[in-house]
């Protein structure tokens, strides 16, 4: 395995297998009920309160164009970028596994299986399934900033998110 191998946390969502890079998860936990924000990015349900502190939640599955299953094993992971956290809902925890960036095709058809290629960094294999690394920056900018412009929904995760009260 080469220096770019990577601890990976694979999960379901939908009949698909992805991947996440380990450090880009601050924490798993059951899913909470979200408070619903106007005008949110389809996919996205609104806040839930991480130990005061607000965060964005939303449905993982809707965000890459599936059909949510609501599994009762799905599980909500909290993923942090450039101190901006978001909490998103998947159908099920698969593993951990190492995983080598390298290797990963960029380039294959099976990229367009899941109808999010921008999301998307490349496809792997997990046992005897292939996976979709996610792109963490792409799905952050997706969930944040849905015009590009840098106002708006930014704002609700930014570093240390809205204070609840």
């Amino acid at each position: 395995m080469s220096r770019s191998a990577r601890r990976q946390i694979l999960f379901e969502v939908g009949p698909h297998l992805l991947a996440a890079d380990a450090q880009e998860i601050c924490e798993v936990r059951e899913p909470s009920r979200a408070t619903p924000v106007p005008g949110s990015v389809p996919g996205i349900a609104g806040l839930i309160n991480l130990r005061g502190t607000l965060v964005v939640a939303g449905e993982l599955a809707t965000l890459l164009g599936l059909e949510p299953l609501k599994s009762e094993e799905a599980t909500l992971i909290v993923f942090e970028e450039s101190e901006q956290r978001i909490a998103l809902e998947v159908d099920r925890l698969v593993g951990v596994s190492e995983v080598d960036r390298e290797e990963l095709d960029v380039k294959g058809d099976l990229l367009e299986a899941l109808g999010a290629r921008d999301l998307v960094a490349g496809v792997g294999q997990y046992e005897d399934r292939p996976f979709f690394q996610l792109d963490m920056k792409a799905l952050f900018a997706r969930v944040l900033d849905r015009e590009g412009d840098g106002d708006g929904a930014r704002q609700l995760g930014s570093p240390g998110g809205w204070e609840a009260t």
